[in-house]
C-alpha cells in the first residue's frame, strides 16, 4: 500500500502547476464579432460562405446560428468534420443544444438517428451519400464543412473536392477554415464548380492570444525569463561536475 501511495505522490508532483487561469467569461447574451455578423448575414441572405479565421475565434458559433435558423424553418442541414472523434464531440454538443431527437450521427462506426434534421458525419460519409444516397439530402438546405483546409490534404483532400463538386445543386456550401493564404482561390474554385458566387469572410485577429511557457522536470510552469535562468543554473551545475576529474570525484563520493 505504501509503495502505491509513493507512486501516486510522484505522479502528482510531476503534474504542471497552473498559473492564474484568468477571469471567468461574463454572463449575459453573446455579442457577435463583426466578422461573425457578416458571415451570419451572408448565410441568411442565401449565399455560399467561406469563413477563414484563427482557431478559437468563434467559427462554430456562425454554424450554430445557421443551424438554429434551418431547424426553426423545419428543414435539414449536414455538419461534416474531418475525423470521427470530432464528429462524436459535435454530436454530443449539438444534442445538448437542440435535443437528441433532432440530431443524428453517421460515421464509419456508428449510425444514430440518420433521419434527424441535423446530421453530423465525416466528410467521406457525406461524399458517399452524394453518390449512393442523394435522396437522403433532398430536404437539406446546407452542408457545413468544418476544417475545409483539408482540401489540401494529399491523402484525403479528394473527399472534400468530390463532396463540393457532387453535392446536390440545391444545397448551399458553408466552409469553416483556419487562416490560409489561398482562401480566395479556394472560394473561386468552389464558385466555378457550383455555378454560384461564394462570399469570403476573413478574420486575422486572434481572440485568444498565444502564450508560450515551459515546464520544468519538477512540473513547474515557467515564463521565458524563468526558463532561461533555470537552464543556466542547470548548465552551471553540470559544468561544475564535469570540472572535477573522475578520480577526485570518486574520492569525494567516499568522503
Amino acid at each position: 500500500m505504501s509503495v502505491q501511495k509513493d507512486r501516486f505522490r510522484q505522479k502528482a508532483k510531476r503534474r504542471p502547476l497552473r498559473r492564474d487561469a484568468g477571469k471567468p467569461a461574463p454572463g449575459g447574451p453573446i455579442r457577435l464579432d463583426p466578422f461573425q455578423e457578416t458571415a451570419v448575414n451572408s448565410l441568411m441572405e442565401g449565399h455560399n460562405v467561406l469563413v477563414a479565421a484563427p482557431t478559437g475565434t468563434g467559427k462554430t458559433l456562425i454554424a450554430e446560428k445557421l443551424i438554429e435558423r434551418v431547424l426553426a424553418g423545419g428543414r435539414g442541414i449536414v455538419y461534416t468534420s474531418p475525423i470521427k472523434a470530432l464528429s462524436n464531440q459535435k454530436y454530443r454538443d449539438f444534442s445538448g443544444l437542440y435535443g437528441a431527437g433532432k440530431v443524428g450521427l453517421i460515421t464509419g462506426d456508428v449510425s444514430v438517428n440518420e433521419r434527424a434534421p441535423l446530421l453530423v458525419m465525416t466528410t467521406e460519409i457525406f461524399r458517399n451519400w452524394c453518390f449512393a444516397n442523394p435522396e437522403m439530402l433532398d430536404d437539406m438546405t446546407h452542408v457545413i464543412f468544418d476544417e475545409l483546409h483539408y482540401l489540401d490534404d494529399r491523402e484525403r483532400g479528394t473527399a472534400w473536392e468530390e463532396s463540393i463538386i457532387f453535392a446536390p445543386s440545391h444545397v448551399k456550401i458553408v466552409g469553416l477554415s483556419a487562416t490560409v493564404p489561398n482562401v480566395r482561390e479556394i472560394a473561386s474554385w468552389i464558385a466555378e464548380v457550383r455555378g454560384e458566387p461564394v462570399k469570403v469572410i476573413e478574420e486575422r485577429c486572434r481572440a485568444v492570444p498565444l502564450e508560450m511557457n515551459w515546464i520544468s522536470p519538477e512540473g513547474r510552469v515557467l515564463g521565458e525569463a524563468e526558463a532561461r535562468e533555470y537552464v543556466r543554473q542547470r548548465l552551471e551545475r553540470r559544468r561544475g561536475r564535469w570540472a572535477v576529474p573522475p578520480d577526485e570525484e570518486a574520492e569525494m563520493a567516499y568522503d
